[in-house]
């Protein structure tokens, strides 16, 4: 899934990588960061790609503030991402001169118009405005009336303070246009639907605004809009039709691994959403990824049934409790999914208790072992730890406290131990057999040599 890309401006290129991207009315703009932690933004309209440009600062109530507060704001890596970026691997960036050139031959007059309001953060306001005011002369000169109060609308909401804007608003040539502009009804939808579809995005809450909005998006095929907003309704409801229609477009649109992505990543913003959280459940048991369920299941009170707690047993043999991003404090929750299971239990415990052993001391170790002890006894792991704490003041069994903690990998703390057991039996070559042992599975050769030697030395004097 494509996490970076490259832009070029004039003839350097420039890596970035991906961070979000809001999708908002017909805009999609992408964040991305360079290595040195300059910001870029990408623009495209309805999947068309426009431009890139460098950040400056956001100008407050402008497009861009919009977007990425009202949008709909989604973190890569996303399959809705990927598949914009899918063709523009490379992306020009190109001067607001050039641009209108080339959004003049892709979209309408009003189109291109709505387009120049995306950069008022890169772009002085006041160009801007005469840019999309010539526009309207144009259609004024050619007696398109109805055309020029479309524009006008626009500038309504770019400028509505500019006095130009506030006379022509009065304009009694465009005073009859102003009453199908008072309600979301059928005719204006058709006459401007750009408009219609921002009137609409900001009613969201309503239901009937939403659902005229996705007939909209349906109609002109923008199935990336649709599904984005799908995923913000079902965040915002969890209700099961909700999450149904999303799930339908995931489906059609996406391979299972890309749809449970999307989903997975709405979990994370809607975790009570129960029906999402079956099907993923579900999907990292059939697709056996263990150290995602996981945790997933930790600190939540999840109801599952016979046959997902089956199956989940029989994917715990095959959970990486080393893996990087697997925190162990928690695991001890898991403990009734090992009742009957105690070979597999000890195998666990004692990867658990060895990487325990890496932050914590023995008394929080005892403790963390005593979910297990009640649905499976003292398992042989849990008894070395017991005996450890029993003995771990006690100067007279240094050697054996030395031989469990060498079991856990602890071969620092062996170490001491062998030490200490022979500066106590100096004549005794058992702790220095283990010392020699240590520091060769530690990689300290000189270490290891010398209480070798010293060992070999100590068998002789002894035979």
């Amino acid at each position: 899934m494509t996490t970076q890309l490259t832009i070029v401006n004039h003839k350097q290129t420039i890596n970035v990588k991906i961070e979000r991207m809001a999708v908002y009315l017909q805009s999609r703009i992408v964040e991305a960061i360079e290595d040195n932690g300059r910001c870029w933004y990408l623009f495209f309209y309805k999947g068309q790609y426009l431009t890139s440009t460098a950040a400056t600062k956001l100008k407050r109530r402008s497009f861009m503030e919009r977007a990425f507060r009202d949008g709909v704001v989604l973190q890569a890596p996303h399959p809705l991402i990927g598949h914009l970026l899918h063709n523009h691997q490379t992306c020009k960036k190109t001067g607001f001169q050039h641009l209108t050139g080339k959004i003049e031959k892709l979209f309408t007059p009003q189109e291109t118009a709505f387009i120049a309001t995306f950069f008022e953060s890169f772009v002085p306001k006041r160009k801007l405005f005469e840019y999309i005011q010539a526009i309207f002369y144009e259609y004024r000169r050619n007696g398109q009336l109805l055309s020029c109060y479309r524009i006008l609308r626009i500038l309504m909401d770019f400028a509505p303070k500019q006095s130009w804007v506030k006379q022509l608003s009065r304009d009694l040539n465009f005073i009859k246009y102003e009453k199908l502009y008072q309600s979301l009804s059928p005719e204006l939808i058709k006459k401007d639907s750009l408009y219609a579809e921002k009137k609409l995005y900001e009613d969201l809450s309503n239901d009937a605004s939403f659902q005229s909005l996705i007939k909209l998006l349906q109609l002109q095929n923008r199935w990336i809009d649709e599904t984005a907003l799908w995923i913000k309704r079902t965040a915002e409801t969890c209700a099961d039709r909700d999450y149904a229609a999303l799930s339908a477009l995931l489906n059609k649109h996406f391979p299972q691994p890309d749809a449970m992505l999307v989903i997975e990543q709405l979990f994370h913003a809607a975790p009570r959403c129960e029906q999402l959280r079956n099907d993923l459940i579900n999907y990292y048991i059939e697709t056996k990824q263990p150290n995602k369920i996981i945790p997933f299941m930790l600190g939540r009170n999840f109801s599952l049934t016979d046959v997902q707690v089956g199956k989940i047993e029989s994917l715990l043999e095959s959970l990486d409790v080393a893996a990087a991003d697997m925190e162990i404090e928690p695991l001890n929750q898991l403990a009734p999914f090992f009742a009957g299971h105690p070979q597999l239990t000890e195998k666990f415990l004692q990867t658990c208790v060895t990487l325990l052993f890496r932050s914590h001391e023995l008394p929080y170790i005892a403790e963390w072992l005593l979910p297990f002890k009640k649905p499976l006894g003292s398992l042989p792991v849990i008894r070395k730890v017991e005996k450890m704490l029993e003995i771990a003041d006690d100067p007279d069994h240094q050697s054996e406290l030395g031989e469990l903690y060498y079991q856990f990998k602890q071969y620092d703390k062996a170490i001491d131990c062998f030490s200490w057991e022979m500066e106590l039996k100096g004549s005794d070559p058992n702790p220095v057999k283990w010392l020699s042992k240590i520091y060769n599975e530690m990689g300290m050769k000189s270490e290891y040599k010398a209480y070798q030697n010293l060992y070999i030395d100590m068998e002789k004097r002894r035979a």
